[in-house]
């Protein structure tokens, strides 16, 4: 038996003698529109269907904040710190920051977790922060930095 697997319309999988599937290359916060048809060469099923939404970017950020409240992650490329000074591209020496907007989705042991609540895909899920001098908390990526600092919401 194969199952026939759709996006909306678009038929994204067939699968054969299994009823898993792994989908890669969701992006963050996206609504898809999935069905499943079982198809026996000749015919399909009707489609059994769900619309659903991947979830954010997750964040831990080592304070306890606040479960449900809202918070502002900035996003930065060639920081300077993030790469050595005078390694970074031509004409790059720190890009304009981009408010990144996140839940509390919990706080526990004086660490709490965020999820980026737009489709920021910059960097990639489950980052730690850690906590710099001036108490701003940072996460880098290569060139790629997320900042948070209590307060700048």
């Amino acid at each position: 038996m194969q199952y026939r697997i759709r996006n909306g319309d678009q038929l994204i999988a067939t699968v054969t003698n299994t009823k898993q599937f792994h989908w890669t290359g969701l992006q963050p916060n996206t609504t898809v529109h999935l069905s499943v048809a079982a198809f026996n060469g000749l015919w399909e099923s009707q489609r059994a269907m769900i619309v659903t939404k991947t979830r954010g970017i997750q964040v831990i950020i080592p304070t306890p904040l606040s479960v449900g409240s809202i918070v502002t992650l900035f996003y930065q490329e060639y920081s300077l710190g993030s790469v050595p000074l005078g390694s970074e591209p031509t004409g790059l020496g720190g890009s304009d920051k981009i408010a990144v907007p996140a839940r509390v989705i919990s706080s526990f042991n004086n660490q709490s977790i965020v999820e980026i609540t737009d489709d920021f895909n910059l960097m990639t899920d489950r980052h730690t922060m850690f906590q710099q001098i001036d108490g701003t908390f940072v996460a880098t990526e290569g060139y790629k930095s997320l900042y948070y600092k209590a307060g700048d919401d």
